[in-house]
């Protein structure tokens, strides 16, 4: 069986941690009312939350590979 390096791992568990809030909002996605702005606000908001959630989750993932080191 062959193990994964750290840094996919890293990069896996960062991805299931953004994945469920994707599913979170797309799962409210029926209940959004359309505004002014529309929807291309909610899908921005949620790229964003996802983008910040992902580089939080690689510095920390980094971090804790270099004190392995």
């Amino acid at each position: 069986m062959k193990t994964i390096s750290a840094n996919i791992n890293v990069m896996i568990m960062a991805c299931e941690k953004a994945s469920k809030s994707l599913i979170r909002d797309f799962g409210e996605i029926e209940k959004l009312q359309v505004s002014i702005k529309g929807p291309s606000d909610f899908v921005s908001s949620a790229d964003k939350k996802v983008e910040k959630t992902l580089i939080s989750e690689l510095k920390i993932g980094r971090a804790s590979c270099r004190e392995r080191v």
